[in-house]
């Protein structure tokens, strides 16, 4: 199924528009912007914005739209807005019958938007993943695990409700219709770190169809200076500033009590015990005030979560739901992350 509508000055709509979030990348941005331009997919929209760099970012990114006015477009952000803010801006102006999302440092293999475009319109699909490799500064990689994976097909409610509970956030390998976003005012939030932790909640209730391409198609570059690698004791308040903020939407949208159990577990998950561990990995001396207050958020979400249906489904989330409540095996569990090189 093609799409045949034409934009004004007379090219086609894209099939696929492709925002990256631009900040400080002069090492790295050529490489993820020519594996975009280097596509089979001809029919694609290349949104660079460019968020407040204080490096050269923007001159190499203006330069790669006055080679290629067709295809690359580029927005300056005077204010750092964070990855969420970027991808928001970048949202207005996409014109691609679906979105996708690459960070700088991160670059596609070249059929990697046709394939997913392809798969995606055999079945007229809302969303279409592909898998991915994570490539380390020493050359080693990764590749996704099976367990990532998403449902395929017609999607059911029973498959929605599973796709919450275990949520997993992957969004560079993904496309999105870009009407899941428009029609359902959906937006990134802005000037917080996991931001991307927020976006598959809001749209897996809209979601009727997905599709899947099993091959490796995207790298996910790991640096060490990275965002999502940097050492600061206060990253675990954005993942739960960010697991809130999934909760408010759902009541906002009237979608709480039909999905209550699920987004409560997932806040459980995410809102306490991925952002417990992130506190005890990144301070050097966690103390029990934070974690405790943690815990007094959590209650404040679910005050039976031990309760939740969902609780006893995963056995290692409920060992550290126990060991958090002893601060003594706390300050062992550091050691052992600390060991292990354990990141989240």
């Amino acid at each position: 199924m093609e799409t045949k509508s034409t934009l004004l000055n007379g090219l086609p709509i894209p099939k696929v528009s492709v925002i990256v979030p631009v900040y400080n990348s002069e090492q790295f941005i050529n490489k993820c912007v020519d594996s975009l331009l280097n596509q089979t997919l001809s029919e694609i929209e290349i949104i660079l914005v460019d968020d407040a760099s204080t490096d050269n970012s923007l001159e190499i990114i203006k330069t790669y739209e006055r080679a290629y006015p067709d295809k690359i477009r580029v927005l300056h952000l005077s204010v750092n807005q964070r990855q969420g803010g970027a991808r928001n801006n970048g949202i207005k102006i996409a014109t691609g019958e679906y979105l996708g999302f690459v960070d700088s440092d991160d670059w596609a293999e070249a059929t990697m938007y046709e394939d997913l475009y392809n798969e995606a319109r055999k079945a007229d699909s809302d969303i279409c993943y592909c898998m991915r490799q994570q490539v380390f500064e020493n050359g080693s990689i990764t590749s996704d695990s099976t367990t990532y994976f998403l449902p395929t097909g017609a999607i059911s409610e029973k498959s929605r409700k599973e796709m919450l509970v275990n949520h997993v956030t992957f969004i560079q390998r993904y496309i999105y219709k870009r009407s899941l976003f428009r029609e359902n005012n959906i937006l990134f939030p802005i000037k917080l770190r996991y931001e991307d932790m927020m976006i598959d909640p809001l749209i897996i209730p809209y979601v009727n169809h997905i599709a899947a391409v099993k091959k490796p198609l995207f790298n996910y570059f790991i640096r060490s200076n990275s965002t999502t690698t940097e050492v600061t004791d206060t990253k675990y308040l954005d993942k739960v500033a960010v697991c809130q903020m999934i909760i408010d939407e759902y009541k906002q949208r009237g979608l709480y009590e039909r999905y209550k159990d699920e987004v409560d577990y997932l806040y459980f998950r995410k809102g306490y015990v991925h952002a417990a561990l992130n506190y005890i990995i990144n301070s050097s001396a966690p103390g029990n005030k934070v974690l405790s207050a943690l815990k007094n958020d959590l209650l404040k979400v679910d005050p039976h979560y031990r309760g939740n249906p969902y609780y006893r489904s995963k056995k290692t989330f409920m060992v550290i739901d126990r060991i958090l409540d002893n601060f003594l095996l706390t300050k062992l569990l550091k050691g052992v992350l600390k060991i292990t090189k354990f990141n989240i």
